[in-house]
């Protein structure tokens, strides 16, 4: 068994100091990463001028590497750096990434610089939410609330990243919006790094330096980022590439349930099935940075309230959604028992499947109901993207506070990158998904661009509908296993 730091007892039941830290190095993590995310797509179109599908080809293998590489990312850190080490080798990687992109414009750099930021979020994302798992003892029912806050950073974070790069894009230009994004790490980095020497923040396992596991963490890093960037260069090897990685994913989850005692495997095994939930919501989530924005970009007004309103701005209007949805879900009273969390959890879960039934059917109810050519209303879009943030807010923190309870100590990190390959594989068949929506000529009249969304988004509504029946199946199977791991005899 590794020997681990414990931290330090919570007087007084509350959230530990160290709060601060995470919800300030996520903030600006997440404004860097949403500055690429939220433009990425607008940029391959407009700036070069790409097609439909080789867009969301692109976007689609972009947004799978940033949430698979986690796996690697928590590997890294438990085997070789430890957490925090590795949180700032991320960092710095992220930096390097954005600069590139704000310095050299070119579609044989654009690929190599994707990959970098890939990997550094890889490095970063994991541990980070680890280490805010491990600041609380593991039955504390202020755990969930916790995860609930330090989301709140995060999206505070996408706010600022889907906002103001869309401003300083239209005064000065992409570079300097991609620069804006290696600013943001340059914060996150320090603030993080002055956390840990102000606060007790703990690796899980005692850090013992070696040169060796220096220098095999540095070749595991360099040969995920040439991995990336061969996938990114090459599209079609992607579809190979993420189903190995589903493959060796499911065959990590198995070769721990038969290494692990009954009652912990069950618990694995429901991170397993969580997982798949999860895979379920990111492909249809992730829409709102392929086929949404693109719909968007064609068929609704610029300007809202007088404003200028970019596509990128309604990913703002769903994390302000967010903000105050979770205001109000980080205040309510929480289960003080392990398994009734657990429970919870599960339940969320579905919930978040169901509403974000609810926004596609009000996106596909607008897209045939309208007719003519006069542009779409802003104001048409914002229930749906509530909507959407409900139901992030009842998935992403509650499975990253599931899986620090859930994971044995030893694995934690591991099994936290494991959750973001569900990501990962969503952000894949996102792709897939949205290529259903490509528009098949340029220049479409406005009538014709709404007759093909309509089309299309009615196909992606009708495939919601058949996964949230799967969701709802797995629901079932993990009630009657965490049943059993709270009375071993059932």
């Amino acid at each position: 068994m590794i020997e681990t730091m414990h931290p330090i007892p919570n007087q007084n039941n509350n959230h530990p100091a160290s709060l601060r830290v995470f919800f300030s190095t996520e903030l600006w993590e997440r404004y860097g990463f949403y500055v690429i995310q939220s433009l990425l797509a607008l940029y391959l179109a407009l700036h070069y001028e790409w097609p439909d599908k080789q867009v969301y080809a692109l976007v689609g293998s972009f947004t799978a590497l940033t949430y698979l590489s986690p796996v690697i990312g928590g590997w890294i850190a438990d085997q070789f750096l430890g957490q925090k080490r590795t949180v700032l080798t991320g960092a710095v990687v992220l930096f390097i990434s954005y600069l590139v992109l704000a310095l050299i414009q070119s579609e044989h750099v654009l690929p190599m610089a994707l990959a970098g930021v890939a990997v550094g979020t890889g490095l970063l994302k994991p541990n980070i939410s680890s280490l805010l798992g491990n600041q609380y003892p593991i039955d504390s029912p202020k755990r969930e609330a916790g995860f609930t806050l330090f989301y709140m950073g995060i999206t505070t974070g996408i706010i600022l990243g889907t906002t103001l790069p869309s401003q300083l894009n239209h005064h000065f230009g992409w570079a300097i919006s991609f620069a804006s994004a290696a600013f943001g790490m340059v914060i996150s980095f320090f603030t993080f790094l002055l956390g840990i020497k102000m606060f007790p923040i703990e690796d899980y396992g005692q850090f013992d330096y070696h040169i060796s596991k220096i220098l095999k963490a540095a070749a595991m890093i360099a040969a995920l980022w040439g991995l990336c960037a061969i996938i990114m260069f090459n599209p079609h090897f992607a579809d190979i590439s993420f189903l190995s990685i589903v493959l060796v994913s499911f065959y990590y989850l198995g070769y721990c349930i038969r290494q692990e005692e009954p009652i912990q495997a069950k618990k694995t095994l429901v991170i397993g099935l969580l997982c798949i939930i999860s895979v379920l919501f990111w492909a249809f989530y992730f829409q709102m940075f392929m086929s949404l924005t693109l719909y968007i970009a064609r068929v609704v007004e610029p300007v809202f309230l007088g404003i200028n309103f970019p596509p990128p701005y309604y990913v703002a209007v769903q994390s302000i959604g967010m903000l105050l949805f979770g205001c109000a879900l980080s205040r309510r009273k929480t289960e003080t028992e392990l398994a009734s969390r657990s429970l919870q959890t599960n339940n969320k879960f579905l919930l978040s499947m169901g509403l974000m039934c609810l926004a596609y059917v009000l996106i596909t109810s607008l897209a045939l109901m309208s007719h003519g050519s006069a542009l779409l209303s802003p104001l048409y879009f914002i229930p749906a993207y509530l909507l959407i943030s409900l139901a992030e807010l009842l998935l992403s923190p509650v499975g990253l506070a599931a899986i620090t309870t859930l994971a044995p100590r030893y694995n934690v990190s591991t099994m936290m990158g494991i959750f973001f390959v569900s990501l990962g594989i969503g952000g894949f068949l996102s792709g897939k998904l949205a290529s259903l929506t490509a528009v098949s000529a340029k220049n479409l009249p406005i009538t014709e661009l709404k007759l093909d969304y309509a089309h299309s988004f009615t196909q992606l509504l009708l495939i919601l509908l058949l996964a949230t029946g799967i969701a709802a199946m797995l629901n079932r199977v993990i009630k009657k296993l965490l049943m059993s791991t709270d009375n071993p005899g059932v």
